[in-house]
């Protein structure tokens, strides 16, 4: 959304407030009560289309050599400029597994084996999953990508903890050290 202030971008984030048409058939969306446990969803006034609204997968990889994890610096906002790992959007048709070796490679230019799972985050009222996954690196060289400003092979106690882009980041790279 160029041209628009923070403000406005968070204000026209995709939640259950927001969504007003149906995308089957244009109708005018109702919040009403649906079986079997009665929650309240969007309903289509016209097709009876019930659009569930759930959160975005994320998948991502901790990329680990020598003892170093491997951090990338944000480019693109939510939070331009702070820390976090390789890691973004699960394409439709694309596995988890899939995502997060093509994400690693794609913010990095570094080829990942995947290593294990690290966690599942999700916090009430966010509209993301996010999957993330120890790797260890296999091929490539580090690059930078239009999404990614820097990327830095930190020891645990390198960690910018005050700069990190999310909860989940944090909550990650701590479940990560813990093991």
């Amino acid at each position: 959304m160029r041209g628009m202030g923070a403000d406005d971008q968070a204000a026209r984030h995709l939640a259950p407030s927001t969504i007003r048409f149906c995308p089957l058939c244009r109708g005018d969306l109702v919040r009403i009560p649906v079986p079997p446990d009665q929650k309240e969803e969007a309903v289509c006034s016209a097709c009876g289309f019930v659009f569930y609204l759930n959160p975005k997968l994320v998948a991502g990889t901790i990329p680990i050599e020598d003892g170093r994890i491997l951090l990338v610096r944000r480019n693109i906002s939510p939070s331009k400029g702070k820390w976090t790992f390789p890691g973004g959007f699960v394409d439709w048709g694309e596995t988890v597994t899939g995502a997060a070796l093509r994400e690693t490679e794609e913010e990095t230019g570094l080829q990942v084996d995947l290593d294990g799972l690290v966690g599942v985050y999700s916090s009430p009222g966010a509209p993301v999953v996010i999957v993330v996954y120890r790797a260890r690196v296999v091929g490539g060289a580090p690059e930078v990508s239009d999404e990614i400003q820097e990327l830095a092979w930190l020891g645990p106690d390198e960690i910018p903890w005050d700069q990190l882009a999310f909860p989940s980041t944090r909550e990650a790279l701590r479940d990560f050290l813990s093991r």
